[in-house]
């Protein structure tokens, strides 16, 4: 009978302990479901608000610039521009902002130009490199092609121009050969004949007085003689005044060319002292206002 009971009392602890680990199974289950569904909501929501939070666009200085001061005046100028057939005036004051921006540009960041930055390939700044220096300047190509089709013909005709001679002086020395200078102010010549009234005639025709100053007289870096060794004419003017006189005689500038000419042949093409008295009341004669 104690034997029976034992075996009753026995079992019946059994049961409770295989009923508790069920229960304990069952209860773990459903906190792990409830805990990774929770895990889950929390992955989803982060995710969402990562979605939600733009991403910032990073810009450098010289594309922010661009962003504050130059943007909104290309948009306004091209809604404008679409709709009038007259543009010029209010181009030349777009094409002044930009110049006025590589200038304030040069000034606080051209010691730290990242000449790799793809910004630099065709948009409304480049970068020329002069004796190895970069510097920002007008990109003129682009400003042709993205506003050329609303522009005067004239406009058209300086915007082209004005990619050609970017780089004909520097630090007081002339970077081009003496006859490609002569070719300019041939070209120059003929482009105020042609359009007098262009808005910016007064900007050509100062540029072509100084290339005509700097083709007949020199500057500091690049005489027209050899003061310190021969003397003499160097023979890249010589033969450029030779070629003038002799293809540009329908020229108005043909006289000051043959005028200087004859005093530098007269003087056995040799500089001297008297030369340059000469040359001051030439340049009095032809250039002073």
């Amino acid at each position: 009978m104690f034997h029976s009971k034992y075996i009753k009392i026995t079992c019946l602890v059994i049961g409770l302990l295989v009923l508790s680990s069920i229960g304990f199974y069952i209860f773990s289950q459903k906190n792990n479901i409830q805990t990774e569904q929770v895990a889950n909501d929390n992955v989803i929501q982060e995710t969402t608000v990562k979605k939600e939070v733009p991403q910032k666009e990073v810009l450098s200085p010289v594309q922010k610039y661009y962003k504050e001061n130059l943007e909104q005046d290309e948009i306004n100028f091209l809604n404008k521009a679409k709709k009038s057939k007259d543009n010029d005036l209010e181009f030349s004051k777009l094409q002044m902002k930009f110049i006025n921006a590589t200038d304030v540009l040069n000034e606080k960041y051209a010691d730290n130009i990242d000449i790799n930055d793809p910004y630099y390939k065709n948009n409304w700044v480049k970068l020329p490199c002069v004796e190895g220096s970069y510097f920002y300047a007008v990109n003129s190509e682009y400003l042709h092609k993205k506003y050329g089709k609303y522009l005067s013909p004239a406009y058209n005709e300086w915007l082209k121009f004005i990619l050609k001679r970017e780089s004909v002086m520097q630090d007081g020395g002339l970077m081009v050969p003496p006859d490609t200078l002569r070719e300019y102010i041939i070209c120059l010549e003929k482009f105020v004949e042609q359009y007098p009234e262009f808005v910016l005639i007064g900007d050509v025709k100062d540029i072509l007085e100084s290339y005509l100053m700097t083709y007949l007289e020199g500057i500091d870096n690049s005489p027209i003689f050899d003061k310190w060794n021969t003397q003499k004419m160097l023979p890249e003017f010589k033969a450029s005044y030779e070629k003038f006189l002799s293809e540009n005689k329908d020229s108005k500038y043909y006289p000051m060319v043959e005028e200087l000419y004859n005093e530098a042949k007269a003087n056995d093409f040799t500089w001297n002292r008297d030369f340059d008295t000469w040359l001051y009341e030439y340049h009095k004669k032809y250039f002073a206002k």
